[in-house]
């Protein structure tokens, strides 16, 4: 059977382009077979977040939250593992730098960029910091929702941005080569790292707020102040946050209408893929008390990621456009934040 020019097109670009996930929580090599279905390049690796959501025990979660020791060696401890893990798998590859990527595209391997969905891990001191990224860490959300040592988190209501410590880890990241993800902070933090920052930062996986009013989802006016900035917003494809109710399902639509308004609001060059794919286990449901979290149908993991290419080339976006939303537009951060 004769294949259409637009399903050419879109398997043409499917397969040549630079894919980038900005937001996963799966380990390798948990998923390196929807990844490679997927023609995944690499992804940002969530490796440790700022409560242990995936606890057995829901009042060790709670306890958690509010934890502030012993971040730094847990955190270290699971790098190394994935390290190993990754060292051990003749299909991954670990990514320090954009060059990397287009080194583990060239190869056919898929890249993993170390991340940290909050900041506990460095603790109190500056030399966690660097020992984490001689490791290979090159990504950290400064906080998972909830205040932390270095910013406040969305949740917060009393109008707190950085604590002096997070301005220096804000500074400090921009010398090392690191990328500042400002996801899940409060407001008034957001808008402090978009000021303090010498470099282009990323907000890893969210949404337009005006069609899914959810409290990581942003403003028009947020969206642009990134853009401005030369930053990336990542589409996040969970249900709620791409329609604003759990329920029915979202599809393929709804994921290119969020497209549609991102790259209208932001321009084309600020727009990528943040799925937060992540293993959504019985204790994950307890302790967060997320029981009706879904992927839209055909983007249930990464192998569906063909669906989006297809959907974008019927909507008209130019193969430039779509190699940008790939992964082209957070290939281009990565240069101009990492170093190596």
């Amino acid at each position: 059977m004769r294949l259409t020019q637009q399903e050419e097109r879109a398997r043409r670009l499917h397969e040549e382009s630079v894919i980038l996930l900005a937001h996963d929580h799966f380990f390798p090599p948990e998923d390196v077979e929807e990844l490679r279905r997927g023609k995944v390049t690499a992804k940002i690796l969530m490796t440790v977040l700022d409560a242990r959501a995936w606890s057995p025990d829901a009042e060790d979660y709670r306890r958690s939250i509010a934890e502030r020791d012993g971040w730094f060696d847990s955190a270290r401890q699971t790098y190394q593992n994935v390290l190993v893990a990754i060292q051990a798998s003749p299909e991954l590859t670990l990514i320090r730098s954009a060059q990397d990527i287009l080194d583990a595209k060239a190869q056919g391997k898929i890249g993993i960029l170390l991340g940290a969905e909050g900041g506990k891990l460095i603790e109190d001191r500056l030399e966690n910091l660097h020992a984490l990224y001689d490791l290979g860490l090159r990504h950290i959300l400064l906080t998972w929702a909830f205040n932390n040592q270095l910013a406040a988190g969305e949740l917060d209501t009393e109008g707190n941005a950085l604590t002096e410590f997070g301005r220096q880890v804000v500074r400090e990241m921009n010398r090392l080569g690191m990328v500042i993800d400002i996801t899940h902070l409060s407001r008034p933090a957001m808008h402090e790292v978009l000021e303090l920052s010498s470099r282009p930062v990323l907000n890893s996986h969210t949404s337009l707020k005006s069609i899914a009013n959810r409290i990581p989802s942003m403003t028009a006016e947020e969206i642009r102040a990134v853009a401005d900035r030369g930053g990336v917003i990542a589409l996040h494809f969970m249900t709620h946050m791409l329609t604003g109710r759990f329920a029915p399902r979202a599809g393929l639509e709804d994921v290119l209408r969020q497209i549609d308004a991102l790259v209208e609001i932001g321009g084309i060059d600020c727009v990528a893929l943040g799925p937060d794919y992540l293993p959504y286990t019985e204790d994950f449901k307890r302790n967060t008390g997320q029981h009706d979290l879904s992927f839209p149908v055909g983007l249930e993991s990464p192998a569906g990621l063909l669906n989006l290419v297809r959907g974008l080339v019927e909507r008209g976006y130019d193969e430039e456009a779509v190699r940008k939303i790939l992964g082209a537009n957070l290939l281009r951060l990565f240069r101009e934040t990492l170093r190596g």
